[in-house]
């Protein structure tokens, strides 16, 4: 039986490796690390949640197109 993947699972391995780094550092960071793992749809994120992930991590938001916010290209391992 395989396991269903979370959001923090998805991740890719930098941004995945970029939110470590700041959850060692930061307690909002590893708290948002925590909200990730229990998340397993992308559009389950809040706003907030969003924004935090681009504050943790090397992720722009200019830098990002529309469907990065929607549907997490750019941030997630697309299959």
């Amino acid at each position: 039986m395989s396991k269903i993947k979370t959001v923090y699972d998805e991740l890719l391995p930098d941004v995945k490796k970029q939110l470590q780094a700041s959850a060692r550092e930061y307690n909002s960071a590893k708290r948002l690390k925590y909200v990730l793992m229990t998340k397993y749809v992308w559009s389950h994120l809040t706003i907030d949640e969003m924004r935090d992930l681009l504050t943790y991590t090397k992720l722009k938001s200019w830098q990002l197109e529309p469907e990065s916010f929607m549907y997490g290209d750019k941030i997630l391992i697309q299959k």
